[in-house]
């Protein structure tokens, strides 16, 4: 029999053209394939990441490992980002963190469009190793409309966080915004502040060696910007003043205030001290009395709302003892003076007997 017959069939059975098509057809599949293997973009793969546990800190770094990494990715712990991707090789990228509570979380990578890999349960931040907290934040709620104003009342709960302790008037919106070496108020419109008085719960960190308290994923600290969650919605919360949780208690204080003659002029009874910054339900300081002034100087008997600490009254943050330094601080004039009376003085220290 032949080969191809007159009509052009293979062995008296397929047509020739036909037969060449399938053979190139049929070469063409494993040459594909092996061309995909060759040439394709492999996946991103995570294997590890260095630490799997670190201790809570304001900025954490952690090393990522992997295979066919590039520049472009980004991981996130959970639903915290990373704050940035420094891309070594296709192996090894360094991610750094931050606000991430404790907690453990998966690690995922992801390109520029969507999830590439993830880690289940991968990564642990560890509590701070010291106690959890609680302080008194005097501040103000912002962005409210005078309905939403009326809505916040003592008791209020702030979820996660703490609760509303004391509410006051409301006040034409004022933001008050950091701009080196100091701040600017900056005025919003149509808007009204709050002022309130919080016992926040918080967790004390190490900030590069400085201990601090931390609620919402930020130090608490005064002018700190705030975003709490409330039966209201989210609300900023601005913080004027930060307390311990002992009761304010009234002390009787006199102070020698020096300086110009015509500031010194200026103090009369019944100013009061405002501090950095004016808020209804700060713990503030009034004056009583005033001496007559002499020779740039002039005493001055004020009611200060103060705290006691281990081994002094505190206000406004600092040790309020004899020859300690003090400021009034008015909307007309700022001195500066020293404490030479205090009444009643704090009760020393408790201290263990030495051994005999």
């Amino acid at each position: 029999m032949a080969i191809v017959d007159e009509q052009g069939r293979l062995f008296g059975r397929f047509n020739l053209l036909d037969a060449l098509l399938i053979l190139l057809i049929a070469g063409l599949v494993p040459l594909g394939y092996v061309s995909y293997v060759i040439f394709r973009t492999p996946l991103p793969r995570l294997t590890r990441v260095e630490p799997a546990t670190i201790n809570l800190d304001k900025v954490m770094r952690i090393k990522i490992r992997g295979e066919h990494l590039r520049p472009y990715m980004r991981v996130s712990v959970g639903t915290h980002q990373g704050v940035n991707f420094l891309f070594k090789d296709s192996s090894e990228a360094d991610v750094e963190l931050q606000g991430v509570p404790p907690g453990t979380y998966d690690v995922v990578l992801y390109d520029h469009t969507q999830e590439r890999d993830r880690l289940p349960n991968a990564f642990t931040v560890a509590p701070s190793a010291l106690p959890d907290a609680q302080l008194i934040v005097v501040g103000t709620f912002g962005n409210l409309t005078p309905d939403q104003a009326r809505q916040v009342t003592a008791g209020m709960t702030i979820p996660g966080l703490g609760v509303v302790e004391a509410v006051g008037r409301p006040v034409p919106q004022v933001t008050r915004v950091f701009v080196r070496p100091g701040t600017v108020e900056v005025p919003i419109a149509n808007a009204q502040m709050l002022p309130v008085t919080l016992r926040l719960g918080c967790y004390v960190r190490s900030s590069q060696g400085q201990p601090e308290c931390v609620g919402g994923a930020v130090s608490i600290q005064p002018t700190t910007l705030m975003f709490l969650p409330t039966p209201l919605g989210t609300l900023p919360f601005q913080i004027d003043q930060v307390r311990g949780l002992q009761p304010l208690e009234p002390v009787r204080v006199t102070v020698r205030f020096s300086g110009n003659p015509g500031v010194l002029a200026q103090i009369k009874k019944g100013d009061a001290d405002i501090g950095d910054v004016w808020n209804e339900l700060a713990a503030g300081a009034t004056v009583t009395d005033v001496a007559a002034a002499n020779a740039g100087q002039r005493d001055v008997r004020l009611l200060v709302q103060a705290q006691r600490g281990t081994t002094s009254w505190t206000y406004g943050m600092s040790a309020l003892r004899l020859g300690s330094a003090f400021q009034l601080r008015t909307a007309a004039y700022e001195v500066s003076g020293s404490v030479i009376e205090l009444d009643p003085l704090p009760p020393s220290p408790n201290t263990a007997s030495s051994p005999k």
